[in-house]
């Protein structure tokens, strides 16, 4: 699990939520009545009408009634951690030192004036683009309270927590992570909560716990099973840290 520190420069930030709660973007719901979308995606206009910037409401599915086109964005369930570390609202401006963002606009203005056969499919993956190059700004951003978009952003810590998320039932240790970090285990374990908000085991006790819940809720997977995947010693252990986290056992939340 140790990288190189030309592999941390390399890490994939968003990879391990979109595997765990999968985003998707639906330009019409009309076929899709019951569909859990959480947040919208709107495309504003400047003053010459053309598109100014790309705003995504996260929490709650906002009317804009000057956007030239709007979405509705699940972003895989409320239990995403990601949700709870991103703002109400995110602006991304349309510019040239954003030319990838730019160009899947105007690819996704132009394929909903065409109408050409399939493009409510392609609307709707251009629309997940569109979101993920809004999330990726939002990393780069950063965030000025402690948070997961905080450790993100922040060069040492983020090949950490990448670490964590795609590996969650690897046996880790602190020594571990700060050499994933390249501090000192001293220096880690000072700078993590400054930035993240909590312990590195906290932390990573959560995500495990998250990622268990997600399982259970799918249905077909046993408590025991559950609990291992997710990187607990024992089912027993994983019951534990459960029913404080949620205030229930986790067989209340496991379908089938």
């Amino acid at each position: 699990m140790i990288q190189s520190l030309g592999e941390r420069n390399k890490v994939d930030r968003l990879a391990a939520f979109f595997e765990a709660y999968p985003l998707q973007v639906r330009v019409s719901t009309e076929q899709h009545e019951n569909w859990p979308a959480t947040s919208a995606l709107h495309l504003l206009p400047g003053d010459k009408g053309e598109v100014e910037s790309v705003v995504l409401s996260v929490r709650g599915r906002v009317a804009e009634p000057r956007a030239l086109m709007t979405a509705e964005v699940c972003f895989g369930g409320a239990g995403n951690p990601l949700l709870n570390t991103l703002p109400d609202s995110l602006a991304v401006p349309i510019c040239d030192a954003r030319p990838a963002l730019r160009d899947t606009v105007r690819a996704f203005l132009a394929e909903a004036e065409a109408a050409r056969c399939g493009h409510r499919h392609a609307l709707d993956r251009l629309g997940e683009v569109i979101a993920l190059m809004a999330l990726r700004a939002a990393i780069e951003g950063g965030a000025a309270r402690p948070c997961l978009l905080a450790g993100l952003a922040h060069p040492q810590l983020a090949p950490v927590l990448v670490a964590i998320h795609e590996a969650p039932a690897h046996h880790w240790s602190i020594e571990e992570m700060a050499q994933i970090a390249g501090m000192s285990r001293s220096r880690f374990m000072a700078v993590f909560p400054e930035v993240v908000g909590t312990t590195p085991m906290a932390y990573l006790t959560r995500w495990r716990l998250q990622l268990g819940q997600r399982e259970l809720r799918k249905g077909g997977a046993k408590v025991k099973m559950v609990a291992r995947r997710s990187g607990f010693a024992s089912a027993e252990a994983f019951s534990r840290a459960y029913t404080k986290e949620y205030g229930r056992a986790p067989a209340e939340d496991a379908r089938g």
